[in-house]
This record gives structure tokens, C-alpha cells and sequence, in this order.
């Protein structure tokens, strides 16, 4: 009996313990796998509570970079919204000074890198003077929705046709300015007047009702 029962508690062992391996590698698996469903959920709840924004760096001033930060980010969103083509997954916009290539000044410049795996990165280079003269921030956000057709270029589809617009050039009226009557100015000398006579002036009263009478002398 002491015999068997010594042969016995390896085997006991040896059950045991494949056990206890196959369950801790079942729950190792579990764990994972529940790792990965969260972080997958948690990276789509983020990027539909924070909508995606293109990087955008401003060399200027604390307002104007603030601002023109803003109004490209929501110029970028909208036109691809309204495009309906995905974002591009790699996109700076830089907007500095001046914007040079080649010996020439431009009001912007796009360049797309792509890698070994084809996964393309885009910069856009915006210029906050061209050749001396200041650029408004209108002419800014013009010079990037014309560029971000290039970058979503493949996704938006072959180019059919293009026609520019002509310019009518309209005659402006021009304004009309009453003029104002000239006011007549008087005669110098008004000979139909009749001339005074001190004979028909009033006599004035003294303040105490009196006359006043020549002295005899």
C-alpha cells in the first residue's frame, strides 16, 4: 500500500499542475483579449467625442496665431465634410513668413512624403507675405482650400473639367451731389429808401414823465 500510494501523488502532482497551466493560460488569454476590446472601444469613443483636427503651427503674434489656428482647422473640417472624402491621416499645416522655392516666392507650398509601407504624410506650407505684400486671412484660408483638393486629390476622383469664371466688369454709377441755390446778397446802397428825417422822429419821455425844455437864457 505505502508503495502505491508513493506512485501515486506524482501523477496527483502532474495533474494538478497541468491544470493549473492550462487554466492560467486560458485566463491569460481572457485578459488580453478583454485589453483589446477596451482599448479598441476607448479609441473609437475618443475619436467620436474629439472629431479630428489637422496639426496646425502659426508663426506670428499670440492673437493672430490664435486665430488663424482656429479658422483653418474649421475650413479643413468643412471642406472634407462636405467633399465626403476621409481625412488624410498625416496633415501639417504650417503657416510662416514666406514660403520660398526655388528662388521664387509663393503663397503656399504642399509636400507629400511617403514611406516604405505607402502611408503618405502631407505638409502644407501657407505664407503670411508674398513678395512684400501682406496676406489677409481670407487670402490664407483661399490658398488652403485650393491645396487641400491636391491632398484629398485621390480620394476625390479624376479632375473632368474646369471653368474659371469671368469677370463682368459693370460701369458703377456715379454719384449726384445737389448743388445748393445761391442766396442773393443785398444792394450796398438802397437809393428807393426814403431818407430819415429827425422832424418825424418821436419825442422820448423822461423816466418821470416830463418834457424836456430849452433853457432861457
Amino acid at each position: 500500500m505505502e508503495r502505491r500510494t508513493r506512485k501515486r501523488k506524482p501523477r496527483l502532482l502532474r495533474r494538478w499542475s497541468e491544470r493549473i497551466r492550462r487554466w492560467t493560460g486560458r485566463i491569460a488569454h481572457a485578459v488580453i483579449w478583454c485589453y483589446m476590446q477596451l482599448r479598441t472601444g476607448w479609441r473609437a469613443a475618443a475619436t467620436r467625442l474629439r472629431p479630428w483636427r489637422p496639426v496646425v503651427i502659426v508663426d506670428a503674434k499670440r492673437g493672430r496665431a490664435r486665430r488663424l489656428r482656429r479658422i483653418l482647422s474649421r475650413a479643413t473640417r468643412a471642406q472634407l465634410r462636405a467633399l465626403g472624402v476621409p481625412h488624410p491621416d498625416h496633415l501639417l499645416i504650417v503657416v510662416q513668413r514666406t514660403v520660398e522655392q526655388e528662388g521664387h516666392q509663393w503663397p503656399s507650398l504642399l509636400q507629400v512624403f511617403e514611406t516604405e509601407h505607402q502611408v503618405r504624410r502631407h505638409v502644407l506650407f501657407l505664407a503670411l507675405r508674398v513678395e512684400g505684400e501682406q496676406m489677409s486671412d481670407g487670402a490664407i484660408v483661399a490658398a488652403l482650400r485650393q491645396q487641400l483638393h491636391e491632398v484629398v486629390g485621390e480620394a476625390l476622383g479624376a479632375l473632368v473639367c474646369a471653368v474659371p469664371g469671368v469677370r463682368t466688369s459693370t460701369p458703377r454709377p456715379t454719384a449726384v451731389v445737389p448743388l445748393r441755390p445761391v442766396a442773393a446778397e443785398p444792394p450796398p446802397f438802397d437809393h428807393e429808401a426814403p431818407f430819415p428825417d429827425d422832424a418825424d422822429a418821436p419825442v422820448e419821455s423822461a423816466i418821470d414823465g416830463a418834457y424836456a425844455v430849452v433853457a432861457q437864457r
